[in-house]
Parts: structure tokens; sequence; C-alpha cells
């Protein structure tokens, strides 16, 4: 639902008593052509250092940014739950520099996730990410770090170079 919404899209649905619910989505048409040449390497802005944790409930979505990161040069922790991120850095995972952490999971928050970290890893940055676009997003503080799902590779690499060398700007 939050993807589309930032599509610019819309979602209806139907049901009906024993026949079952249809769900129709609807996106805007996009009047250019896919570039099909354009080369799937991950881009790298400089080469990167420093701890990552990545908590992230959906694989594609945790794999993708580990992949992208690790292929940046960051040494990376990732756990598909908060409750996974915890025990992680219960044996003893080291020092964490940034946190990318999904708002909206299963068991612990991203927020209360970070609520939780932030007595133990004072130095931790967080950037938070969501594919909804209202609720969990209403309930961060002004100048908390927020990058929005579907987000490209070229932008994950930038926001955390950024976020590192102390440039990133809250959007």
């Amino acid at each position: 639902y939050g993807i589309v919404r930032q599509s610019g899209g819309s979602i209806s649905v139907g049901s009906e008593i024993g026949k079952g619910s249809t769900f129709e989505i609807y996106l805007p048409r996009i009047r250019r052509t896919a570039d099909t040449n354009r080369s799937t390497q991950i881009p790298i802005v400089s080469p990167g250092t420093g701890t990552v944790l990545v908590v992230e409930d959906e694989d594609p979505v945790r794999n993708l940014a580990v992949q992208v990161l690790v292929s940046a040069g960051y040494r990376v922790i990732e756990a598909a739950t908060g409750m996974e991120a915890l025990q992680a850095l219960e044996r003893g995972a080291g020092p964490i520099d940034l946190m990318i952490t999904d708002i909206v999971m299963p068991g612990i928050s991203g927020l209360e996730l970070s609520e939780r970290l932030s007595k133990s890893h004072p130095e931790m940055q967080v950037l938070y990410t969501s594919g909804f676009t209202d609720d969990p997003i209403r309930g961060l503080e002004a100048g908390t770090h927020f990058i929005g799902k579907p987000y490209s590779i070229t932008e994950l690499t930038r926001r955390v170079r950024e976020m590192f060398d102390g440039r990133v700007t809250v959007e």
C-alpha cells in the first residue's frame, strides 16, 4: 500500500461473501521507455568504512541492502527482526556506527529498537526506512534521518556515505 501511494497510485478492493476478494492496483503511466542497457552494478560513491546494522523484516530488501553496503566497503551485521538485532549485539558484535532499520516490524518496532540500543550504543546513528507513507512517519521526531522504500541503490549508498561523513541533511 505504501509503495503504491508513494508512486502516485491507488488500490481498490472489492469483496463478495463466498466468492473472495479482488484487489485492483492503479499506477500512473510512465511516458518514457525503460533503459534496458543500464548497468546493474552497484555504484560506489567512495569506499566506506565502519559498521552498519541492517534490521529489515523483508528478506529481499534486507539482502539487497546488505549486498550494496558490503560492496561499498562497510562491515555489515544483518537482522530480520528487532529481537535478532538485540541478540547479535549481546553476542558481542562490537561498536555499531549506523543502524538502518525498518520502522514497522513484527515484535519490536524500529523506533523501540533504536530507543533500546541508544543506551548501550550512544554513538550509533540511525537511518529509518519504511514503505508506509503516513502513520509510522508521523511518529518521527524532527531531525530524524529517513529514507522511503522503495529506495534506489544510489540513494542508499549516498545517504549512508553522507551520514558517515556528517554531511547528511534531514528530509
